[in-house]
């Protein structure tokens, strides 16, 4: 699992890779980019077997050398699954690592390995504990006037074993009651209501069932505490008065109705018949006319006979 960042120009503005997806890597296009940061893996998930060291690897796939800077963060998740860095949050655990180094310069092609310590504190709550190690490329100085800082934000969860509950829960599931035709848009809300974060990945990945099919929503996680909100796309029969149902293993399962009928289609073809049976009423009106012209003067040349 690799995440990428490219950009090119420096500074006041933030911007991090700061998602809990599973991003396809950017990979670099020809010619390749001046700024081109790829951090593996994507995300850790730690035991909490006292202390332990983990490796991240950040490579330079651009042309230009350039200079990281590691730190760590608690945070809160976001609905979209952006990170929003927050000290203090809850079941925050930055307090327990540490990075080294804290600056790396790489480059071009190169690779080079950051050691990411947790020592975990005697007795704590059962469950998960997260932060987020960032790598930061600062802005290169140049005359514009938007600089931009580039960055990935790894999520760590430290799992301390006891009483570990993966519980989570549909919390809300939209979809528009009456549509015309597909594609329609489906977005449910899914709310951790255990200890531990519950991913929805791969072979348990959430699926929609709607209209005899199944739909699988895109992989996501939900951070302990947290709501997530994900959409997906299902293509509709042509007519469907159809159950869409989403429901989490081992939780609850919500349904909402969509009524799919082509409305405009059938107003469209009552003016198609209309329209012929309209032009045969003038065909048949007009031919009447004429056999009846043509008698009268059939029955007009008889009488001058």
């Amino acid at each position: 699992m690799v995440n990428s960042v490219r950009g090119g120009t420096a500074g006041f503005l933030v911007v991090l890779c700061l998602f809990l997806t599973q991003g396809t890597p950017v990979r670099a296009a020809e010619p390749e980019p001046a700024f081109s940061m790829q951090v593996t893996p994507t995300r850790l998930v730690v035991p909490a077997a006292g202390t332990s060291e983990h490796r991240f690897d950040v490579t330079n796939k651009g042309r230009e050398t350039f200079q990281v800077t590691v730190e760590k963060s608690d945070f809160v998740a976001g609905e979209s699954g952006a990170m929003r860095f927050q000290p203090g949050a809850p079941h925050a655990a930055a307090a327990w690592a540490e990075v080294e180094p804290a600056q790396v310069t790489v480059p071009p092609g190169e690779t080079r390995p950051v050691t990411l310590r947790v020592v975990v504190p005697e007795s704590p709550e059962p469950g998960d504990h997260q932060f987020a190690v960032i790598f930061k490329v600062p802005a290169a100085k140049t005359t514009a006037n938007i600089r931009i800082n580039r960055g990935i934000a790894a999520p760590v969860f430290v799992t301390v074993p006891g009483a570990i509950d993966r519980s989570a829960e549909v919390a809300d599931l939209q979809a528009p009651g009456f549509v015309l035709g597909g594609p329609v848009p489906i977005t449910a809300r899914i709310r951790s209501t255990g200890t531990a974060h519950r991913d929805f990945r791969g072979l348990e990945r959430l699926k929609i069932q709607a209209g005899g099919s199944e739909l699988p929503f895109p992989d996501f996680t939900v951070v302990r505490g947290a709501t997530r909100e994900v959409a997906a796309t299902w293509d509709p029969p042509l007519v469907c008065f159809c159950d869409v149902t989403v429901a989490v293993p081992g939780g609850n399962t919500r349904t909402v109705q969509v009524v799919v009928f082509p409305l405009h289609l059938v107003v469209a073809l009552v003016a198609v018949v209309m329209g012929g049976v309209l032009i045969w009423v003038v065909v048949r009106h007009r031919y009447r006319r004429r056999v009846e012209s043509a008698a009268r003067e059939l029955a007009g040349s008889r009488s001058r006979v």
